[in-house]
């Protein structure tokens, strides 16, 4: 009994270890510059800046992260039905 709740405890630990570290990587920004352009992202890969001689674009960075979430949630979905497919064969093979 006293070890199922070390192992939750645990568990515990590690899932908050990993929204810290989350956290961490979302809050990090890296600016790149190369000749006139800015260009400023998150660690989780956001787009926050761009800027070409000096002039923010930020209508550009409004459209490149909706194209981007758009593209994750296409990944998503069908990442989830291979899931599924995947699921069905595998409990098919085990009759």
């Amino acid at each position: 009994m006293f070890n199922n709740i070390r192992q939750f405890g645990s568990q515990g630990a590690a899932a908050a270890k990993m929204a810290m570290l989350q956290m961490k990587i979302k809050n990090k920004k890296i600016e790149v510059v190369v000749d006139n352009v800015k260009v400023t992202v998150t660690g989780d890969g956001k787009l926050k800046a761009l800027s070409v001689d000096g002039n923010d674009l930020g209508n550009v960075v409004k459209a490149i992260n909706e194209a981007i979430s758009k593209a994750q949630a296409y990944a998503t979905t069908e990442m989830k039905g291979a899931m599924g497919d995947l699921s069905q064969l595998l409990s098919s093979m085990k009759k």
